[in-house]
């Protein structure tokens, strides 16, 4: 791809450092790891993403008289959001892969749309841009995508 064809915000993205700890977004081309997207999402996306994109509960925040009760209303909560976005949930985890099959590709970005339309967060924001701008180049080549932990590249 020329630098012609790459947005402004695709090259701002692709500026960025990369780094152990990140997701590297490759497209599912049919090689042992795919073909890499020229960027990274970093764990202060995925953070931003979860926390004030969809609304998981900080730890912190939950309130209960033992630890045991405290996890018990922290999963529940995390999974009465998280039903509404499966496929999200899969990229929870900068340090694990996330795979996302051709025919998933589409509910990813329509999940990345509903998030994006309840946040006004800019990180967030900013994080769903880099999620729909991967999903978006796998969609349009009708490739599946994968988030490949970067560690000690």
């Amino acid at each position: 791809m020329s630098d012609e064809q790459i947005s402004d915000l695709e090259q701002e993205f692709r500026d960025e450092l990369k780094g152990d700890g990140s997701f590297s977004p490759h497209l599912a081309d049919g090689t042992a790891k795919g073909s890499y997207i020229g960027f990274d999402i970093h764990p202060e996306d995925i953070e931003a993403l979860f926390f004030e994109g969809i609304g998981i509960p900080r730890w912190e925040s939950i309130k209960a008289d033992t630890v045991e009760e405290q996890e018990a209303l922290y999963m529940e909560r995390f999974n009465g959001l998280m039903s509404k976005y499966p496929l999200m949930g899969r990229a929870n985890d900068t340090e694990q892969k996330a795979e996302f099959t051709s025919a998933e590709v589409p509910s990813l970005l329509e999940e990345c749309d509903r998030i994006s339309s309840s946040t006004s967060n800019p990180k967030a924001v900013r994080a769903l841009q880099k999620m729909s701008l991967a999903a978006g180049k796998a969609a349009a080549e009708n490739l599946g995508l994968y988030l490949i932990s970067r560690q000690g590249n």
